[in-house]
């Protein structure tokens, strides 16, 4: 019986999946890769003679549906030129009659991203000097990847730690506790955020103290903020903090993206004597008609705990829909007297943002 369950299951799977390909036009020929232009525009290409449609989803242009149109030519190649990008590396996708796609002709010419929910590939707009997320010739760390029983997730998890060139065992170094959103897989900070390039372009450049990073694995079961709590607390730290020496609570950071941010919020109001530092990007932000004294009443009970911390760092796209709720927050920590900067940047609810904020993060500790 479970076989014939597989089967159909199977089978089902199979259709629904050469249903949607069947919706995608066929690309004829090769479809060229985007040009960068001198002014940093870009022209992308989609060699799509048969699609009725097709719009760019770029992130930064287009963040949201239905996106940027495409012009489609007599050969039956579609191009659109965007506006002049900042230099970086940039997702992008095509919108091609309703289907989100990549590059449909199989002539990838970037990383892919491993995850279909995001666009499907990367683009770097560059100037004259390397990426601050290149790979360099510089001394490289070394990602860990280390594996445990999580009693509060109810499950295996890994956890991913980057040590910085020359780490020793044994080594006192500070450490950074950074989360991803919840549908990321543990590592997406290395694979798509790019953590210890960064890490190691820093150190290299004497910008960043030589620190260990950890990436936890998020909340993908929708599990309540306190038991994320004491996942990090309880759990990660512990483990992560015996096996690598790290040094005491003073040198102990906690930083997240998008909801990985609501984590960090969380864990580091509720808990501020453990660390030094907090690192909020795109997220964490304060609802509209909430007190944050309200939700964390450590912030007026014991308000020299936060004096020991470093100013909370904050940053946030200006396009970004949590904006708002992210500058309630700054504004509602000057309000209770905790130190933070709230960092508004040009662009909105991207990797492209993020990879800045860790390395301005990193900065700072």
């Amino acid at each position: 019986m479970r076989c014939i369950r597989f089967l159909i299951a199977t089978t089902f799977t199979i259709m629904v999946e050469l249903s949607l390909l069947a919706q995608v036009p066929v690309n004829i020929g090769d479809t060229p890769p985007p040009r960068v232009n001198a002014d940093l525009s870009v022209t992308y290409f989609l060699n799509a003679p048969d699609a009725k449609e097709v719009r760019l989803g770029d992130t930064v242009f287009a963040p949201d549906p239905p996106g940027i149109p495409l012009t489609k030519g007599p050969d039956g190649m579609w191009s659109v030129t965007t506006p002049p990008y900042e230099l970086g590396t940039h997702n992008f996708g095509f919108v091609v009659d309703g289907v989100l796609t990549g590059d449909m002709g199989g002539t990838a010419h970037t990383e892919r991203l491993p995850l279909g929910y995001l666009l499907f590939e990367q683009l770097d707009v560059r100037g004259l000097d390397p990426l601050f997320t290149d790979v360099q010739q510089v001394p490289h760390g070394t990602v860990h990847i280390e594996t445990f029983t999580s009693a509060a997730l109810n499950r295996e998890v890994r956890c991913f730690v980057y040590t910085p060139p020359q780490f020793v065992t044994g080594e006192r170094l500070p450490v950074v506790y950074l989360f991803q959103i919840d549908a990321d897989f543990e590592g997406t900070w290395s694979a798509i955020g790019y953590a210890e390039r960064i890490a190691d372009n820093l150190i290299a450049t004497g910008q960043a103290r030589r620190a260990i990073l950890v990436l936890p694995a998020g909340n993908r079961d929708n599990l309540p903020a306190a038991v994320m709590d004491t996942y990090l607390i309880s759990e990660v730290i512990p483990f992560v903090e015996s096996k690598y020496l790290i040094e005491p609570a003073a040198q102990r950071y906690l930083a997240g993206h998008s909801n990985g941010a609501l984590y960090a919020r969380n864990a580091g109001l509720r808990n501020p004597s453990m660390f030094a530092g907090l690192g909020l990007f795109s997220g964490g932000g304060l609802p509209a008609g909430r007190a944050l004294e309200d939700i964390f009443p450590l912030l007026t009970q014991q308000p020299d705990l936060f004096s020991q911390m470093k100013p909370i760092y904050i940053a946030i796209g200006n396009e970004d829909a949590a904006l708002s709720n992210v500058q309630r927050l700054s504004q509602s920590l000057d309000r209770l007297g905790v130190t933070n900067t709230l960092s508004l940047t040009s662009g909105g609810h991207t990797w492209f943002n993020w990879r800045r904020y860790l390395s301005e993060f990193l900065k700072s500790i």
